[in-house]
């Protein structure tokens, strides 16, 4: 296990995934916790293979780790070099590559990755707190997909108010002014959004979340979960039966990913 982490690099694309103004922001809040975890960071083009005493940490795959259907990679590297899987995709064996963590435990069991949780920081709600007013019931904060928009369309049908997506100050006002994160799954994979649950936790945000084919390394008393058919009449049932009662979910999974199980310690931990 590496002691500290000046030995311990992340390695971004020089596409930029994590400033929301291209377009692309989907990489933000992760790069955020690399940064506030004090983790050194390198294009990946900058990786030195032949570095034994350094390790890389790297994410996503593109166009600049694989050209077409042939992975780069790093052949006969000597560092240390580690895939972190934060698309649900199974993308193989890549040359020099150590070892691929996933932060699911049902999707990592499934492509034969490491399974690490990723953890969060309290700075990730990174500007001033404001009252929070209940102004809307439910943030999602996700991709659309189908099944989600009809998610929406049920909600609407309960008179629940959704939050819209918003990016920078503009999100964090409407973090603030919801009352729970709700997470559905993109697909049928019932896979863990773990940037999604480390936002939840650094704004002790409740997180009421479709069944997971795992839950991992979290407990029940840190989250709530129900089918996709009954979201719509639980999510009503909690937040507006059940609103006090609620709030003690986001704090216990503000203490967990924050402080028991932070970003920068469970990288430690798993180098």
């Amino acid at each position: 296990m590496t002691n500290h982490t000046t030995d311990i690099i992340f390695a971004q694309t020089r596409f930029d995934y994590r400033h929301p103004e291209n377009g692309f922001g989907s990489y933000h809040d992760f790069w955020r916790l690399v940064d506030l975890s004090g983790f050194p960071t390198c294009y990946v083009d900058e990786i030195d293979a032949t570095d034994a005493s350094k390790c890389y940490i790297f994410t996503p795959v593109n166009g600049e780790i694989k050209s077409g259907d042939k992975f780069n990679g790093w052949p006969n590297a000597k560092a240390k070099i580690i895939f972190w899987n934060l698309e649900q995709g199974d993308y193989g064996l890549i040359p020099g590559v150590s070892e691929t963590w996933a932060s699911d435990k049902a999707f990592a069991a499934n492509i034969g990755a490491r399974y690490v949780l990723m953890g969060s920081h309290p700075g990730l709600m990174n500007y001033a707190p404001i009252a929070r007013n209940g102004k809307y019931d439910v943030m999602m904060l996700s991709y659309m997909t189908p099944r989600r928009q009809q998610m929406a369309a049920w909600l609407h049908n309960k008179e629940l108010t959704l939050a819209p997506n918003g990016w920078g100050e503009e999100r964090h006002n409407l973090l603030m002014q919801s009352r729970v994160m709700l997470h559905v799954h993109q697909n049928d994979h019932k896979y863990i959004a773990p940037q999604r649950f480390a936002l939840a936790a650094a704004y002790k945000l409740p997180l009421i979340s479709e069944f997971l084919d795992s839950i991992g390394a979290f407990h029940y008393t840190q989250m709530l979960l129900s089918d996709y058919e009954n979201i719509p009449h639980f999510v009503e049932k909690w937040v507006r039966t059940n609103g006090d009662a609620i709030d003690h979910y986001g704090a216990a999974l503000h203490q967990f990913l924050c402080f028991d199980r932070p970003f920068a310690r469970e990288v430690m931990r798993n180098v």
